[in-house]
């Protein structure tokens, strides 16, 4: 699987690949053999590189990735092959009815819009709380919400339709 990474203003896009259940990583010319454990239930990871081992802690948010290791704090944007298809297609879609449905089960912990509220590209319409982390789900395209299914404390299930926008 092919993913485009971002720091900063450079972008690199890394193939992931398991051959005879060893994981590589290539970065243009480059290979490194890889080998990543999640350690405990939280975002810690154990990351074995060509041998060398890191400690990681890693925060996911839709497309960004905050990565502590080594002392350091790097936010990446990421996205995988599918996921850049899927934008560069929504990019170009016809308005109408949009869904905004959770990404992940979770708790909503807060509902920043109401029926009748005019949207902007970007801006924040409910805040998920999954796996310890507050996760924005932001509307994809300016709209008007049209209705909203959710509410402040109700747990969702992945998937699950939380307000409606034209």
């Amino acid at each position: 699987m092919k993913y485009f990474v971002r720091l900063g203003d450079e972008e690199r896009v890394i193939e992931l690949q398991r051959h005879a259940g060893r994981l590589t990583a290539r970065c243009g010319d480059v290979v490194h053999e890889v080998d990543l454990a999640l350690v405990g239930d939280g975002g810690a990871f154990s990351l074995v590189v060509d041998g060398t081992s890191y400690d990681v802690v890693a925060e996911a948010q839709r497309e960004q990735v905050v990565l502590q290791m080594v002392g350091e704090r790097f936010v990446l944007h990421c996205e995988d092959e599918r996921e850049r298809a899927a934008h560069a297609v929504a990019g170009h879609k016809a308005g109408g009815k949009r869904e905004l449905h959770a990404a992940m089960p979770g708790i909503v912990i807060d509902v920043r819009v109401k029926v009748g509220d005019a949207v902007e590209e970007g801006q924040t319409l409910v805040v998920l709380e999954a796996m310890k982390m507050q996760n924005p789900l932001t509307a994809e395209a300016a709209g008007k919400v049209t209705r909203v299914v959710c509410k402040v404390g109700e747990a969702v299930a992945g998937g699950a339709v939380l307000l409606e926008l034209e």
